[in-house]
């Protein structure tokens, strides 16, 4: 029996420590999946609503990332075969309209006549628009989300429904053929997993950091996942040392993870004639690119918003099949209050996990 009030944390005012609070649970519509809770991490976009970037409406309960297990399922989502008792990922964006522009124009690539949720001009956003899943129980759009293998526990999956789910269709965008090698910038816990999925998807790899941390999480992954070269972007030779690793002139798509705008801007140097560029921070004040570099070897800069529930699927198979694994530090919702001020440490590696 579902309870009428739940744990969570909440961010009350902008720039100040979580609270933990007793708030009712949610109740669901006709397409929607309750789930109780597993886990759900922490990501930059968490920090960027705790700072106030989205003017995100206060109090509300931060995460956009978590995976637990139904337990009401709205009668749309039973016509549709989803059931109690099934272990669950939801992805960010949440209920569709069904009429805006966005709606119009993006549509669902495996039900052309449904939209594609991610482009809704009135999608609420869990964690940034809408509570998340910080909490004991969270809503899911049943559109938005997807099974979740046995072999893959409440831990290791949560990073996957954002930090990898946004990687994946990073490099899904940046569309090269396997066996063109593919440099990933900041090895964090977006970086860790793109170095896996390119590798699993056939890429040599180069990962790039300038951080020790990063580097050293380059290097612990599974030998079929490591990465043919490291590279500390702080030596003076980096750019010599990356071009050298992929040959033919340089990488055949870079994916930046980071809002970093010098090293966005750094890495078309790193690319061969015709090479995607895929930018996946978000940096409040833009991105900068040398026009001779963009130009002159017909590079493209690709966006990528976050891969859709197909992709995601698709994602789940891959992780299951080659082992990915995401570094991460696990917490109770009650140690989570200051996920903010642990996730600006410089010395962090990888994903931080609230478990309950």
């Amino acid at each position: 029996m579902v309870p009428k009030t739940m744990k969570a944390l909440r961010l009350v005012k902008y720039g100040e420590p979580y609270e933990i609070q007793e708030i009712p649970v949610p109740s669901i519509k006709e397409n929607d999946l309750l789930l109780k809770v597993g886990a759900a991490s922490f990501c930059h976009t968490d920090y960027q609503v705790y700072e106030g970037v989205y003017e995100s409406p206060l109090p509300m309960t931060p995460s956009h990332e978590p995976v637990g297990t139904v337990i009401g399922v709205g009668p749309k989502a039973v016509k549709n075969g989803w059931k109690e008792g099934q272990r669950v990922g939801m992805l960010n964006f949440r209920h569709a309209c069904g009429s805006c522009v966005g709606c119009r124009v993006a549509r669902d690539p495996r039900q052309p006549d449904q939209p594609d949720t991610r482009f809704c001009d009135n999608k609420d956003m869990a964690g940034i628009s809408a509570d998340g899943g910080f909490a004991e129980y969270v809503v899911a759009d049943a559109d938005c989300s997807v099974s979740l293998p046995e072999r893959i526990d409440f831990a290791q999956a949560a990073p996957l429904m954002c930090a990898g789910a946004t990687v994946w269709g990073g490099i899904d965008e940046a569309g090269v053929k396997p066996g063109l090698p593919i440099g990933v910038i900041g090895i964090g816990g977006l970086g860790v997993l793109a170095l896996q999925f390119a590798a699993g998807l056939g890429h040599p790899t180069v990962a790039i950091d300038n951080r020790e941390e990063g580097r050293q999480l380059a290097s612990e992954l599974p030998e079929h996942l490591r990465p043919k070269t490291i590279v500390d972007s702080n030596s003076p030779n980096a750019t010599h040392e990356v071009v050298k690793a992929a040959g033919d002139g340089g990488l055949a798509a870079v994916i930046v993870c980071t809002d970093s705008v010098a090293a966005t801007e750094w890495s078309l140097k790193l690319l061969r004639t015709r090479g995607v560029c895929v930018p996946l921070g978000l940096p409040v004040d833009g991105f900068k690119f040398s026009a001779f570099d963009l130009i002159f070897k017909q590079l493209s800069v690709k966006g990528s918003l976050v891969a859709n529930q197909k992709l995601v699927e698709d994602m789940m198979k891959l992780v299951a099949e080659n082992g990915v694994r995401s570094h991460v530090t696990t917490m109770s919702l009650e140690e989570g209050i200051n996920l903010p001020d642990r996730y600006m440490d410089p010395k962090l590696k990888g994903r931080l996990v609230v478990t309950l």
